[in-house]
């Protein structure tokens, strides 16, 4: 629906869209104060119709904000390793060598080129795994190696389909 012909009409329309009540939108539209005319005008169809459309046009405008807002925010590997690559340019710059380091390491991570591994648990905790059979590191897999026993030096491997003994330790 286009702009309504009557520009108090039309004010008054933009002003229920923007959230007015009938009656303060009808005395700032121009009207005389009037606590049962704001309310008559609204019930109109030409006056309803063109709020509708307002509400509408906002709610699209509104839409398209955020889809781009979204879109800009958006974290992706390549956002992440192109912000790496400026901080080291920046750390480059200013002469800081252990940030650009870590920069160009935090890109071969992003880049899948580097993989960081860590140990977990005490230094050695995982020796025993260097010990242990193919069939054995089969089971494993599997889950027929109870691992406390093994590790107390009992190797209990269940057979395929028998559940292992649990130890409680």
């Amino acid at each position: 629906m286009p702009v309504l012909k009557n520009p108090r009409q039309e004010r008054f329309a933009q002003l229920l869209s923007s959230g007015k009540t009938a009656t303060d939108a009808y005395v700032q539209a121009g009207y005389k104060p009037s606590h049962s005319n704001g309310a008559w005008l609204a019930r109109k169809e030409d006056i309803s119709s063109r709020v509708a459309e307002l509400n509408r046009e906002a709610f699209e405008r509104e839409r398209a904000a955020a889809a781009v807002a979204a879109e800009r925010t958006a974290v992706t590997r390549q956002s992440l390793i192109e912000m790496a690559q400026e901080i080291r340019q920046g750390a480059i710059a200013d002469g800081q060598w252990a940030a650009a380091v870590a920069a160009t390491k935090e890109i071969g991570v992003l880049a899948g080129i580097r993989i960081e591994r860590s140990e977990r648990g005490a230094p050695g905790e995982f020796d025993w795994l260097d010990k242990l059979t193919v069939e054995e590191l089969k089971a494993l897999a599997e889950g027929r190696l109870d691992i406390a026993s093994y590790r107390q030096g009992q190797h209990d491997v269940a057979a395929p389909g028998q559940p292992r003994n649990r130890s409680v330790n």
